[in-house]
């Protein structure tokens, strides 16, 4: 009997040099392995010192094969250390900018997200979600099930 394969999600936060270059190299790590990147989000904005900077990199995989991953980037030269995430972790928080039809049903505001207008026309509406990965995930399949989401871009923050 073929035993079936436990694949997780996860979330990588990666403290690296702000240089070209860098994305490259930690993208090639999991492109090497056949583990393709579901979110990548990097910033040096409001780094601790001038040159550091920080990529968020989501994925799936297997146990097995996130480790390799993580061991892999921790020897790139340009990485300066690597936090680990399961994606259902209470640390982490999903931020979200979506447009939806303008007749979209958004639901009220709760202790586990939040939901923000920021612009609006006469057929669309664009807002910032916030929340747990799985209380977002759900209001997103949500509006994809009803036909009222038409672009979409997640990130992982982790608090």
């Amino acid at each position: 009997m073929i035993q079936p394969i436990d694949i997780a999600q996860w979330v990588f936060v990666v403290k690296i040099a702000d240089k070209p270059g860098t994305l490259t190299a930690a993208a090639a790590v999991f492109s090497n392995r056949g583990i393709s990147l579901e979110g990548i989000l990097g910033s040096g904005i409001g780094s601790t010192a001038v040159g550091d900077g920080r990529l968020v990199l989501s994925f799936r995989a297997t146990a097995d094969k996130q480790a390799l991953l993580y061991r892999t980037l921790v020897r790139l030269p340009d990485v300066f250390h690597v936090d680990v995430y399961a994606h259902n972790d209470p640390q982490l928080r999903v931020i979200a900018i979506a447009k939806l039809d303008l007749n979209a049903k958004v639901p009220k505001d709760d202790d586990d997200y939040s939901i923000e207008t920021l612009a609006q026309t006469a057929h669309e509406r664009v807002v910032m979600l916030n929340g747990s990965p799985a209380t977002l995930e759900g209001i997103i399949a949500q509006f994809r099930q009803q036909d009222q989401l038409r672009d979409i871009v997640m990130s992982y923050i982790a608090v």
